[in-house]
């Protein structure tokens, strides 16, 4: 009896170590705003989100041994889910500034820009915010190119300019399309897809900036464990591979 009670404990023990050494991955609560490709949208046919952060962050994940979970809503409604702690992370090719590592801090992960993009058979080719002056242009809520625009006409580099602010970059985009404003504010790489894949130009650049991936500002392990599979991932073959998907090798 007593050699059937220690076998008994012995197999307890030996089960209760090997389970204890599989480790269900931790939920990790990623913020995006899915209406901009080739970063984050959604696909039509499966209703699945897509792009390159979308990849990138399911691969930072993983390495890290997180389980991903992305949480679709407006551009400008990330940064404070963030400090309100209703998500652990953000990726939507979020301009890195100062204001918002106040809030959550940032692993940069991507050199992007502002630029300016215009219909492909408008004779309107706008190379500076002067020149947006008595148009009616376009930005996203919540971004760099809102705030440069913004700036731009509260320091007298642009007049009379009819802003019009929308809660989607494609919305915006069909605006664009249909005439009913005269250029739009995106970041660079978004406004080059449109350039190479459809009816629009883009003109200038108007500033370089830097996307990062921002994370909740009291989970320092979380910040670390994004950072060091980020740097594992850039090092290897699976970065170069994620580019050549989305841009081109471009």
């Amino acid at each position: 009896m007593k050699k059937f009670l220690v076998l008994t404990l012995l197999v307890m023990v030996t089960f209760l170590i090997f389970t204890g050494c599989k480790q269900t991955p931790k939920t990790l609560k990623v913020g995006t705003s899915a209406d901009y490709p080739p970063f984050e949208y959604v696909d039509e046919k499966t209703g699945d989100f897509i792009g390159f952060d979308m990849d990138l962050i399911r691969l930072v994940g993983e390495k890290a041994g997180y389980e991903v979970e992305i949480v679709n809503m407006d551009f400008d409604s990330i940064i404070p889910s963030l400090e309100k702690k209703k998500i652990d992370a953000a990726i939507a090719c979020i301009t890195i500034t100062e204001d918002r590592t106040k809030i959550a801090p940032a692993i940069p992960y991507w050199d992007t820009g502002q630029s300016i993009i215009v219909k492909g058979d408008s004779a309107f080719k706008p190379l500076s915010l002067g020149d947006l002056s008595g148009k009616k242009v376009g930005v996203q809520k919540g971004t760099t190119g809102e705030e440069i625009l913004d700036k731009g006409i509260e320091n007298n580099e642009a007049t009379n300019v009819d802003v019009r602010r929308y809660t989607s970059v494609i919305l915006g985009m069909l605006d664009l399309q249909n005439g009913a404003i005269d250029a739009m504010i995106i970041d660079t790489p978004v406004a080059n897809l449109y350039g190479t894949k459809y009816n629009y130009v883009v003109t200038t650049e108007l500033a370089p900036e830097t996307a990062g991936i921002f994370v909740d500002k009291d989970n320092q392990k979380l910040f670390d464990d994004l950072k060091k599979a980020l740097d594992e991932i850039k090092k290897g073959d699976e970065w170069q591979q994620l580019v050549e998907k989305y841009f081109s090798g471009s």
